[in-house]
């Protein structure tokens, strides 16, 4: 069993969001922990209050500064990990708008081709996660 912080009272839920344009796949490079300097999905915390979908557009706009559509969840994993627990949401968003630019805990934010995602270091299961995604919406694996 994997160890969790002390701190750790219960499973904390969380989000992300998968958006595609083409063949190409929205990503940040996370700037804190956990998985600080890693490639991800844009995401983080349900706030108490806050809808999965809610929180899946807040994150994606703190991160990215583009807005999109929620669409469905696609993908649930459990994260143990690290000391932390994390029951994660994954939910498929259309149509984003704005200005791409990094921010809040993202260092960067960029669309990434699967070639490009190969060159770069990941959060553990992000391959499994697009594999899943991309097949959800028809695109070739």
């Amino acid at each position: 069993m994997p160890t969790i912080s002390p701190s750790v009272q219960h499973p904390v839920l969380a989000v992300c969001v998968a958006i595609w344009q083409d063949d190409k796949i929205l990503l940040v490079r996370r700037a804190n922990a956990p998985n600080k300097g890693l490639w991800a999905l844009p995401g983080g915390k349900v706030d108490a209050g806050e809808t999965i979908a809610a929180a899946a557009i807040r994150e994606l706009r703190e991160e990215t500064s583009l807005k999109a559509i929620p669409k469905n969840i696609f993908f649930i994993r459990e994260i143990i990990e690290d000391g932390f627990h994390y029951v994660l949401n994954c939910i498929r968003a259309e149509n984003p708008i704005g200005d791409l630019a990094a921010g809040d805990d993202a260092a960067e934010a960029r669309w990434m081709s699967i070639t490009d995602i190969q060159d770069v270091e990941t959060v553990t299961g992000l391959a499994d996660i697009l594999e899943y995604s991309r097949s959800r919406i028809g695109l070739p694996l």
